[in-house]
């Protein structure tokens, strides 16, 4: 349980050299007993996370109502980071008609072949190292929100775990996805909600392998990505996870120079209907 815990919190004003936010960024640290160190970021940086704590009771509901982004510190090891970018560069990587110029979206082995049974076009799916990696990535991912935020589960499947829902496939995930995204410039996300239980998204190149690029927030209450900049942009430490929620209206910020690697999968539990009111979904990104 995550009360054995002891838990360090330091509220403080975070710069783009102290922790890769791009913009000035107030956040919790949450030092755990354990192997990696969870931060808090929440989305409308006007809340601090201690006054969004009256709100919502527990991370997961925090997630789930689109107010903070969790990161999860040096999840993927810089070996493991590298060898992936090594590989997916490698790879012919010819874009589909999906993605704009300067994006090229390599889905796991699964993922295309959910996407061939559903006839979308798809890039030529990862190679078998790869894919077995970030299997294992995803399993870790899972594993460390079952024992340090266990509230995930409770409020955003079921009280289901989510190791177990992946080892027995049932996950339901975005089309394509689990996938890497290449940025090369000119490469962007537009602006979209993944309208799924929650996402993992986490940057494999390291912020100075690249100009440009991060990903960019908007809260709750923003007006819109048409009238309004993003609330919040981060740019974290390679192999960083973040996790985020369906409802959030997130966007990959165009790539000027360089190449950006990521890792992306957005799910479900294959048996929730809606995890996230699909009518809310802004589709200005991958549609499919």
């Amino acid at each position: 349980m995550i009360s054995i815990f002891s838990f360090v919190l330091l509220l403080h004003v975070a710069t783009t050299a102290a922790n890769g936010l791009s913009l000035s960024a107030t956040a919790t640290t949450i030092s755990l007993l354990s192997t990696h160190t969870i931060n808090e970021v929440p989305i409308d940086q006007s809340t601090p996370v201690q006054q969004a704590n009256k709100y919502s009771t527990s991370i997961g509901e925090r997630i789930k109502n689109g107010e903070s982004i969790i990161q999860i510190e040096d999840l993927v090891t810089h070996a493991e980071c590298n060898y992936i970018i090594d590989k997916v560069l490698e790879q012919d990587a010819s874009p589909t008609t999906l993605e704009k110029p300067g994006l090229v979206r390599l889905p796991t082995q699964a993922a295309a072949e959910r996407a061939s049974a559903a006839n979308i076009p798809c890039a030529a799916p990862l190679c078998d190292d790869v894919d077995n990696l970030l299997h294992v990535i995803l399993k870790r991912t899972a594993s460390v929100m079952a024992e340090q935020i266990p509230s995930i589960s409770k409020v955003l499947f079921n009280g289901e775990s989510i190791c177990e829902l992946l080892d027995a496939d049932q996950l339901k995930f975005s089309s394509r996805e689990p996938a890497i995204n290449i940025y090369t410039p000119g490469g962007e996300f537009l602006a979209h909600k993944d309208a799924q239980a929650i996402t993992v998204l986490i940057p494999l190149s390291c912020p100075e392998q690249f100009q440009g690029g991060g990903t960019s927030f908007w809260s709750q209450d923003s007006r819109g990505h048409r009238v309004e900049d993003p609330t919040i942009i981060l740019k974290p430490p390679s192999g960083t996870a973040m996790l985020f929620g369906g409802c959030v209206t997130h966007a990959g910020v165009s790539v000027t120079e360089g190449t950006r690697v990521v890792f992306v999968a957005s799910f479900s539990s294959a048996t929730e209907e809606s995890p996230v009111i699909i009518e809310h979904r802004d589709i200005y990104g991958d549609s499919m």
